[in-house]
């Protein structure tokens, strides 16, 4: 194995210990609400914010939730996680790119030097 192909394994391996430590993910987005327009009533009242919404998908459905500002910041800390599982898995998939084409580089450099080795020495015993 190549010294570069060697690197990308190794790669690999710190991208899968880095992935087993994520433990708490969630799908979607927290979005902040406010409704001024209520603090405009003749009256004054009404809660005028701010909301937190969260809302996602899940296997083709859409979700959305009011969640209180401790869980929006516990569930945004969810999503990001999230987020970076996603961004390792595609690292690997383009280190895993990679080292297939290095491999078949590989494999297609030794062919042709087999081959050549098996022309010479067949010209050298003609």
């Amino acid at each position: 194995m190549s010294n570069s192909a060697q690197q990308i394994v190794n790669r690999q391996d710190e991208i899968l210990q880095a992935m087993g430590q994520i433990r708490l993910m969630q799908r979607g987005t927290i979005s902040k609400q406010t409704y001024p327009q209520r603090a405009k009533r003749r009256d004054g009242k009404g809660a005028v914010g701010p909301y937190y919404l969260w809302q996602g998908t899940v296997r083709g459905k859409r979700f959305g939730k009011r969640v209180s500002a401790d869980e929006a910041r516990r569930v945004q800390e969810e999503i990001a996680q999230r987020q970076a599982f996603n961004a390792l898995c595609e690292e690997y998939v383009d280190l895993s790119c990679q080292r297939a084409v290095l491999e078949r580089e590989a494999t297609a450099w030794e062919g042709a030097v087999k081959k050549g080795l098996k022309s010479r020495s067949n010209k050298a015993a003609k």
